[in-house]
This record gives structure tokens, C-alpha cells and sequence, in this order.
């Protein structure tokens, strides 16, 4: 599950999201080790263009006094690929996530930093709620060489494919184009999946050098 994030502000991103014509990169929330419930950047195209816009990391809600909070009885910040056939978003409110890297750990413990080196895309969903916006990222079954880092899912990476980001981000009824890239990969495009380990999930004071993801 992927559950910290980051969006590393000289890494690129400008420059990244120009290339798939999204507009206003300005409103970019960037910084390292996003969490659950945060305010993160996601790209949509609901308003016929694509746009950077603003989301609560935590896909359902629920309205507390005037605002909308995280709804405490369902935790939503991924979305099983599994249950993807049941979920309105997936047919009719799909968006990206730009990021430069996450976090996982095997059950709390030894946490590691992925990265591919250059930013990226996770798929994901969104709601609205008013003019309040939510998300989730899509998590996959476990690659068989990330399991020994976390054995239970790996995030859905957008690939490096102008056709892809338009067909996934136009929504539609029809999502069998996607069934192809419902398994993990662990390239984008010629760059391999990097893993660092780290002391603790949440700081930047690494454990030792990032190296391409191997067999256990």
C-alpha cells in the first residue's frame, strides 16, 4: 500500500507535466514525504483540458460542521485494483498523481525509498465533494521483486505513453483498454524501479545506496 509520497520540487516536474500538455502547473503542492490525508497535486481533464488541481489524499469523505474530513469508518487513500469493476471513478473519474518517489515497509519495519529517477504518474481516483476534490491511488498485486519490501501491493504507475494518459484521463464507460496494465511493472520506459533503504518511513536519512530492484 502505498501510503507516503513524494514530489520533489527539483526533480523536474514543470518540465514533466509540460510534456503531457497539463495546464497550471503553478498550483503544484510539492514537498517530500506526503501523507494520508494531506492536501496532494492530482492532473484531471473534468474541466475539458488537462489541469493540475488540488485533493484531499483520502477518497470518501464526509462533512463535519462546514467542512469535508477524511469519513473515519472507510479508509480510502488506495484503491484495490480488484474492486476497481465496482467503483463509478474508475469509469468515470480517473486522474494522476504526479510524484517522484514513495515509501513502503514490510509490515512497519525496514521502510525503503522507490524511485525510477525521473517524475512519474501514479493512476488514480477522484470524487467530488461540492467544490471540495478527493483521491486515491490505484495499488496492484505485488511485483515478485518488490514483495520482499512490501508483499502486498505496488501502486499503479501511468506508463510513458501520450495515448495512455489521454485514454485514461477522458474517462469513459469502456476500461478495457486498461486491463493490460492492471499488473505492476517495475521500468518506466528504460529506467528501472530504485530502492534505497531509509532509518524511518518518514525521514530523508538514508540507510544505504539506491540500487536497481532485484530478485530476493
Amino acid at each position: 500500500m502505498c501510503s507516503v509520497f513524494d514530489v520533489d520540487d527539483d526533480a523536474g516536474i514543470e518540465r514533466f507535466l509540460e510534456e503531457y500538455g497539463v495546464h497550471h502547473p503553478q498550483r503544484m503542492i510539492l514537498g517530500r514525504r506526503r501523507r494520508p490525508t494531506a492536501q496532494v497535486s492530482i492532473v484531471t481533464a473534468r474541466n475539458g483540458q488537462r489541469e493540475v488541481e488540488n485533493a484531499t489524499w483520502h477518497l470518501y469523505l464526509q462533512k463535519q460542521g462546514n467542512e469535508w474530513k477524511p469519513h473515519k469508518k472507510y479508509w480510502s487513500i488506495n484503491s484495490n485494483w480488484k474492486k476497481l469493476g465496482q467503483r463509478p471513478e474508475y469509469r468515470k473519474a480517473r486522474c494522476l498523481i504526479p510524484a517522484t518517489a514513495w515509501v513502503e515497509s514490510q509490515h512497519g519495519k525496514n521502510p525503503v525509498e522507490f524511485s525510477f529517477g525521473e517524475p512519474f504518474f501514479f493512476c488514480g481516483l477522484y470524487k467530488t465533494w461540492g467544490e471540495i476534490l478527493s483521491c486515491a491511488i490505484i495499488t496492484l498485486a505485488a511485483h515478485p521483486k518488490t514483495a520482499r519490501y512490501h508483499e502486498k501491493s505496488f501502486p499503479m504507475i501511468a506508463p510513458k505513453d501520450q495515448t495512455f494518459v489521454a485514454q485514461w484521463l477522458e474517462g469513459g464507460e469502456d476500461t478495457e483498454a486498461f486491463e493490460p496494465y492492471l499488473h505492476p511493472e517495475i521500468t518506466l520506459g528504460r529506467q528501472p524501479l530504485m530502492v534505497q533503504p531509509l532509518h524511518k518511513a518518514m525521514s530523508m536519512d538514508y540507510a544505504g545506496d539506491a540500487e536497481p530492484v532485484r530478485e530476493a
